[in-house]
């Protein structure tokens, strides 16, 4: 071993330090970088050599540049994400529907029904009266008008997360792509003992995306690609197999609803439908919520309304029946001594969006009288007027104003119960973030640190081979 040794380790010390500030100044110019994990130079000796028979080391090299990455917080935040992507977009959709229930802030379907009853209560006070006879269609006809607003609200929301399925499904469609094609990039890169640290971050970045739009699994294969995927039962969907990728697909145009299907990426022709079979809430993501707010809670709300319209306006069959207010009105008598007509028609099925005031029934055609020959009667008004406190088994044993009042609390208690538990996940994934950026995260203190020791390092091989040169120029000078 010589001079010529020396100036090789001084030589490689050179590009040593020179690699590691270049790594230190990659982990700063990306602190800001979403899902960025710092990297770090790992040095180690450089094979020694024989010289008189003692091992002399021959510098230093770099083993490899290595990432920050922990492979349980990833799964973590993967889980964290879709839980918490479903749990917000529930959350909004159901704050967007609250205020049609607000029955303080406004005059609602509760008292659009209690003002009904309460023209009926001034009508059997004065049974021909021209103004409560009016008063009790124009309070008809509000009742009607709330029935139609709080389906029509319902219905716009069931609709507005259908007419979202399209842009979503494009977004992780594209996801898909993009993992795909980092999976080819970061197989190529490594193939020729390349770095692929920021493609890996990338793709990782990538799939807590892609969590969070839709519930999905994943594996990490030896040759550094990930495979994306779900299951439907007994069949798996690979979403993402190497560079291959899958697709969300959607049949049936509006108004009728979309079907959300999974499309294998090896094998398209295996598909599996996404419903309850592959999801259950909230293991599914924004996809899922958004399915599950269209099909099962706004739908659970409207049948509520439903039920509601229609026992109000044709009672229950029983054992025991008990008439509605089309059976009480058809009962009683008009002005002109016949029987009273129906007050409302009704579809079944869509009581609330098609409940309305029969056109044939006018102020004198209220059938206010008990008796066809005593036209200032008001037996049957009456007779209304009761109606208003009798309970049904149908409406759970309540009254209507009751039962529409449970419904009321029902939706403030969802609502309130979703924005808790968002907010606990939104906790939840600031705990594990802060824990990624302990781990993974960049700090500016440690990096400028790093740079003055490389920098040091740096002189001192700068150094040494100044030394070294000095050294042959003395060797030289003796010759």
């Amino acid at each position: 071993m010589g001079l010529s040794a020396a100036f090789e380790i001084g030589k490689a010390g050179l590009k040593i330090f020179q690699v590691a500030s270049e790594v230190a100044s990659e982990n700063i110019a990306n602190v800001n970088t979403p899902g960025y994990s710092r990297q770090r130079v790992i040095l180690e000796s450089a094979p020694p050599s024989t010289h008189n028979g003692f091992p002399l080391g021959s510098g230093v090299k770099v083993s490899t540049v290595e990432r920050y990455y922990d492979s349980l917080l990833q799964k973590q935040l993967v889980n964290a994400g879709t839980v918490g992507s479903y749990d917000s977009t529930k959350a909004e959709v159901l704050q967007q529907i609250q205020p049609v229930f607000n029955e303080v802030a406004q005059e609602g379907l509760g008292a659009s029904i209690a003002g009904f009853f309460n023209a009926w209560q001034d009508l059997s006070v004065n049974p021909t009266g021209q103004p409560e006879r009016q008063a009790v269609l124009s309070r008809a006809q509000i009742m009607v008008d709330q029935f139609h607003y709080v389906d029509k609200t319902l219905s716009n929301a069931a609709t507005a997360q259908n007419d979202a399925l399209p842009s979503l499904t494009n977004d992780i469609n594209s996801t898909l792509k993009q993992i795909a094609l980092l999976n080819g990039q970061i197989d190529t890169t490594e193939q020729v003992s390349g770095n692929a640290n920021e493609m890996r971050d990338q793709r990782d970045y990538l799939i807590r995306d892609l969590a969070e739009r839709m519930g999905v699994q994943y594996t990490e294969n030896t040759d550094g690609t990930t495979d994306v995927y779900v299951t439907r039962g007994a069949t798996t969907i690979n979403l993402v197999k190497g560079t291959q990728y899958g697709s969300l697909t959607l049949s049936t145009q509006p108004p009728t609803n979309y079907t959300v299907t999974a499309v294998d990426a090896v094998n398209p022709a295996t598909t599996a439908v996404v419903d309850g079979t592959m999801y259950t809430a909230p293991n599914g993501g924004q996809l899922w919520a958004t399915l599950q707010m269209r099909d099962t809670f706004i739908p659970a709300y409207q049948a509520y309304i439903n039920n509601l319209a229609n026992v109000m306006v044709n009672g229950e069959a029983g054992p025991p029946a008990k008439p509605g207010i089309n059976a009480i009105h058809n009962a009683g008598f008009d002005l002109n001594g016949a029987a009273g007509l129906d007050l409302f028609t009704v579809t079944a099925g869509s009581e609330a969006s098609t409940i309305a005031l029969n056109p044939l029934v006018t102020q004198s055609g209220i059938a206010a009288s008990g008796s066809a020959t005593a036209p200032g009667d008001n037996a049957n008004a009456l007779s209304m007027v009761q109606l208003q406190g009798q309970t049904f088994t149908a409406l759970s044993s309540s009254s209507f104003g009751n039962y529409y009042n449970t419904l009321v609390a029902q939706v403030g208690v969802d609502v309130q119960s979703a924005q808790n538990v968002e907010k606990q996940d939104a906790a939840f994934m600031k705990q594990l973030t802060t824990l990624r950026d302990s781990s993974s995260g960049v700090s500016l203190d440690e990096e400028l640190a790093n740079l003055i020791q490389y920098q040091r390092s740096y002189q001192a091989s700068a150094k040494l081979i100044t030394t070294a040169t000095e050294m042959m120029d003395t060797l030289i000078g003796m010759l």
